[in-house]
């Protein structure tokens, strides 16, 4: 009797399922079996929700792996936007700021993201992140800056472009960093971030040179 009434239960849907939940369980799925699941229908059955449910938040795996990415960006923003000294940095020091504490939240969402990228960057799924990374970029270079950050001469859209492609290269160095604590990738952080701002400087070149070495010796080294 008590196995049937436990039974019972297991098979009735819960009443309540946030999209936090949602996103909780499929990225506790996927690092379980190690591949998404194959099917809506399969994975909703195993989780103990309707497909309606399922439906309410997304309307496929594609658009929930979208949406934990742009989960990703989200808890950073809000990271940031919580801290006092925030708004008192210049762009160099804010972009720098949000580079670190997104990839800290990467370093938690390690296993995941290394189990769901098919490949070395699995770009569709990082299409909402982009959308909310370039609104972030967009903000950033509207802010008044000083004369040595002309960085304000450029285009906006040419802004965005250029910290998309960087951050494309800073993602898939992560990916492959296997140094302690990740430090590498906070060393590449810092190069590039300070390389971007060094270009549009009048005095770039030590800084370019020095960034090229870092890259070439960390090329050699893989």
């Amino acid at each position: 009797m008590a196995t049937k009434e436990k039974n019972k239960r297991k098979s009735t849907p819960k009443l309540s399922f946030s999209k936090g939940d949602l996103i909780s369980v499929y990225m506790q799925t996927v690092l379980e079996s190690e591949h998404p699941p194959q099917s809506i229908f399969k994975f909703c059955k195993d989780i103990n929700i309707t497909e309606n449910q399922f439906y309410e938040y997304f309307g496929s795996f594609e658009s929930l792996q979208k949406g934990i990415w742009d989960e990703f960006i989200q808890q950073a923003l809000t990271v940031i936007s919580k801290s006092k000294e925030y708004p008192s940095f210049n762009k160099r020091e804010k972009l720098l700021t949000f580079y670190y504490t997104f990839f800290e939240i990467l370093t938690l969402n390690r296993s995941y993201i290394l189990v769901s990228l098919k490949g070395p960057l699995d770009i569709p799924q990082l299409t909402t992140l982009r959308n909310t990374f370039q609104e972030y970029i967009s903000g950033l270079a509207e802010l008044k800056t000083d004369d040595k950050e002309q960085i304000k001469h450029y285009s906006s859209k040419a802004v965005e472009e250029l910290a998309w492609a960087q951050f494309l290269v800073i993602l898939r160095f992560w990916i492959k960093d296997d140094s302690a604590r990740f430090e590498k990738t906070d060393v590449m952080i810092e190069k590039t971030i300070n390389t971007t701002f060094d270009v549009v400087d009048t005095t770039p070149i030590k800084s370019v040179v020095d960034y090229a070495k870092f890259l070439f010796k960390e090329t050699v080294n893989k």
